[in-house]
């Protein structure tokens, strides 16, 4: 990838800065998803973000932020600063993640298209790959949320996981951005009510559901290495 070397950019120096910030990224299964973030810092080779959706080191993401002129690198006269920036550590902070991102500028990653679902190293790097799957969430539907009245439920393997929130597969719970599930790991002991954030499709047809856990975080041992792991 091409600019500044990693070791100057993590010389400098990054200032608090609130700012509201448009994240958009894909999924590994090619589902592509927006939220409106917070900004906690900046400088000139990145920033550091508060994100609800589950992100993994190494993927890229499309930022829209109103960052003033000095931590630009073009568009200084814009409104908004639009840039392509690479996941490099994600920390647990309270129900989102605090994801650090190094800006890449106006273009995705040489090779790839648009908005990639796939992960990007920089030279000397490698993936970790979790050694077990993913678990499964039993997601239930309560008859007084339910249309009909009537109580449903489904096994719903996870895709992505943090500490307050999950993207799930599901392919026939009748949900919306709002509702309300009671969450239970299958075979296991988690058990949490979770609000749906967001619903997309991916290309292989099937919903997927991103959920924000509100009674418990999820335990250390279901979460993948990047995630369980503080970072500094």
């Amino acid at each position: 990838m091409q600019g500044q070397p990693e070791a100057e950019r993590r010389r400098q120096r990054r200032v608090p800065l609130k700012l509201p910030v448009r994240v958009q990224g894909r999924d590994a299964d090619g589902a592509g998803w927006e939220e409106m973030s917070t900004c906690e810092d900046a400088s000139m080779g990145g920033v550091a973000l508060l994100v609800a959706h589950p992100v993994r080191p190494g993927q890229v993401l499309h930022l829209s932020v109103p960052l003033p002129s000095r931590f630009r690198q073009y568009d200084v006269n814009d409104s908004s600063y639009r840039t392509y920036a690479l996941v490099r550590h994600t920390r647990p902070s309270a129900e989102t993640l605090r994801v650090g991102v190094l800006f890449l500028g106006r273009h995705p990653p040489r090779g790839a298209d648009s908005l990639p679902g796939g992960l990007f190293l920089m030279p000397g790097e490698h993936v970790v790959r979790q050694a077990r799957p993913g678990p499964t969430l039993r997601l239930r539907l309560e008859a007084e949320h339910a249309p009909g009245g009537v109580a449903q439920e489904e096994d719903a393997p996870v895709e992505h996981l943090g500490p307050r929130v999950a993207t799930v597969r599901t392919a026939r719970l009748p949900v919306a951005r709002g509702t309300l599930l009671a969450v239970e790991e299958k075979g296991g002991e988690f058990r949490s009510r979770a609000e749906v954030t967001s619903i997309s499709i991916g290309t292989d047809g099937v919903p997927r559901v991103s959920l924000r856990f509100l009674d418990a975080p999820v335990p250390d041992r279901l979460l993948p290495r990047d995630d369980a792991s503080p970072e500094g």
